[in-house]
């Protein structure tokens, strides 16, 4: 089985060595190169063609938007972030970014073998409790209902007709023939459609049913 090649990039030395360190007895793992430099990280990983860039989120100025660049230009190299940080948003938010694994520093520098192992076979690298918490945010998101769903929802299956029919270019009068209502009834949905989606005329709801998705042009 081929070895499996890394470029380590870390702007403090102390750290370089301790991700050196971490896979240095490996077989399976090869040192490629290293980089101090984040002028120079790019180049590094280009020249070098890793498998895997093992790097310090300090080197990236703890900036998602940089990691975010240099996953979008180093698309073969599966990328691991390293880091302090521990918030929810910012570990979310490398990978979504692109990146393959998040290894906290707290963690034993025994298990990053096993990150660049995991990464390298297609998984995703993340601490099992900082998992759980994240997943956990996601669910509690969810359950948060978006304030447009909630507008829509309020909306009576009627109402929806009603709003389907504006949106197709129909008047009041003609609205009331095709439903086979009143126009005192038609005027009652309208009222209660632009209470409930909270525009102001016909214009506008057409406008926020396309948002929406409620209809389909």
């Amino acid at each position: 089985m081929a070895a499996i090649d890394v470029v380590i990039a870390d702007n403090q030395p102390m750290s370089l060595s301790g991700l050196r360190s971490a896979v240095a007895d490996q077989s399976d793992i090869r040192i490629l190169a290293e980089c101090q430099n984040p002028e120079r990280l790019l180049d590094a990983v280009r020249n070098y063609s890793p498998d895997v860039l093992l790097v310090s989120a300090e080197i990236l100025r703890e900036e998602l938007k940089e990691l975010e660049l240099l996953v979008s230009e180093i698309e073969e190299t599966r990328v691991i972030v390293v880091t302090n940080r521990k918030d929810m948003a910012f570990l979310e938010g490398a990978l979504r970014c692109g990146a393959k694994g998040v290894f906290q520093r707290e963690w034993p520098v025994q298990q990053i073998p096993m990150a660049i192992r995991k990464v390298i076979n297609g998984g995703v690298w993340l601490e099992q409790a900082a998992a759980e918490r994240m997943l956990e945010q996601v669910l509690t998101r969810r359950q948060v209902p978006d304030a447009d769903e909630c507008k829509v929802a309020s909306l009576t299956p009627r109402e929806r007709e009603v709003v389907e029919l504006i949106c197709q270019g129909l008047r009041n009068k003609e609205i009331a023939d095709r439903l086979h209502i009143s126009l005192a009834t038609v005027s009652h949905h309208l009222t209660s459609i632009f209470r409930k989606l909270e525009v102001d005329d016909r214009t506008s709801l057409v406008i926020y049913a396309a948002k929406q998705r409620l209809v389909t042009f």
